[in-house]
């Protein structure tokens, strides 16, 4: 199964592969996140059961999607379960935009900047 994640508006949508992303992925440095802050923005939509099978020290996998705006793109199960067990702060591979838009499917700038603009309001 492919692994993808998609965000999007009535601008249109972005999807990142994350299967090929996951290829390049010790080339990203890791930083720690706040699990409540991090909840707070990205809200869980998935199964509680299978959350807690996850293992929460495989880091996540955020995106700088503009100055100020991050989007957790892989992980929402591994930050439920931290979230669940206490844990405070979790590890996360951090990707700028640069680094992060080699991995967008069909990238177009200015859909990309009408759907990013859009998340800033």
């Amino acid at each position: 199964m492919e692994q993808k994640y998609q965000i999007g508006n009535e601008y249109g949508s972005i999807m990142w592969d994350i299967e090929k992303l996951l290829k390049d992925i010790e080339k990203f440095r890791i930083k720690a996140f706040d699990v409540k802050h991090l909840v707070l923005s990205n809200p869980f939509h998935g199964n509680e059961e299978y959350a807690m099978t996850t293992e929460i020290t495989q880091p996540l996998i955020i995106v700088n999607l503009t100055e100020n705006i991050d989007k957790l793109i892989d992980g929402n199960h591994r930050l439920q379960k931290a979230l669940k067990l206490g844990v405070a702060t979790i590890d996360a591979y951090y990707l700028s935009f640069e680094e992060h838009r080699n991995y967008i499917i069909d990238f177009h700038e200015d859909i990309y900047h009408h759907i990013v603009s859009h998340w800033k309001n």
